[in-house]
């Protein structure tokens, strides 16, 4: 989703205040995979949740556009608690017009069928990207690397990613090194902090938690480049 979004924002060049900011970009984002996550048992619920947050967000007082959202006083949509407790609800601003039509075509595709099966049961972390992201940590991207360093790299991170540090002290004992202490005690550590790390990120609280201090981020950097517009423009200093 924040890819499809940032390459639409660069192409049909709705960037700017008040339009596809990098912070709603991450918003939306945010919101796409609670919906999944939130109902995985069902693509049809995936499906109507993940609408609700683009309908949601257009809705205004004149014309509300909540009915994907889940009903309730104790629904996230704040229209459905107003109306659960009868009571009045003023609509913040809606997203440009312009965002609307451009960003509707990805929602409508990032919802399919065949996509959104994948995601039954929870399972919408992509195992690829880890290894990768292994992969590129022993041979950074922006270094150039011949091919043999390259498949050696992608072994390593094979034997990394599934059994963890013990797999180098194997490939350094096969070489004819001696393990110490301190070579097995490093593995073991850092093993350990990997798979505490991991369970550590699995909580949906530590999750939102992130996600929560990343948008806060976004929010201050939008912040600061307002106020240096006030300041730094063309022909601001006539």
């Amino acid at each position: 989703m924040g890819t499809r979004l940032r390459n639409v924002k660069k192409t049909a060049k709705i960037g700017g205040k008040g339009k596809l900011t990098d912070v709603l970009i991450k918003k939306l984002t945010k919101y796409y995979g609670l919906a999944i996550r939130r109902n995985c048992e069902s693509v049809e619920n995936m499906k109507k949740g993940i609408l609700a947050t683009y309908y949601h967000l257009s809705s205004t007082n004149e014309k509300p556009r909540h009915h994907n959202c889940p009903p309730g006083a104790d629904s996230w949509c704040k229209w459905q608690v107003a109306q659960a407790l009868g009571e009045n609800f003023e609509h913040p601003p809606p997203l440009n017009p312009e965002v609307q039509k451009c960003i509707l075509p990805i929602y409508e595709d990032l919802s399919r069928d065949d996509l959104l099966e994948r995601c039954l049961g929870g399972h919408s972390q992509n195992a690829n990207e880890s290894f990768n992201a292994t992969i590129w940590r022993l041979v950074p991207k922006h270094l150039n690397c011949g091919i043999k360093i390259i498949e050696m790299s992608a072994y390593l991170a094979a034997g990394i990613f599934n059994e963890g540090y013990k797999f180098v002290l194997h490939c350094m004992q096969d070489m004819g090194i001696i393990i110490g202490q301190q070579s097995n005690k490093f593995a073991n550590v850092h093993d350990n902090q990997r798979i505490n790390r991991q369970e550590r990120r699995s909580f949906e609280r530590t999750k939102e938690a992130r996600s929560t201090r990343k948008l806060e981020k976004l929010e201050l950097l939008d912040n600061f480049q307002e106020e240096e517009d006030l300041f730094y423009g063309a022909g601001i200093a006539d």
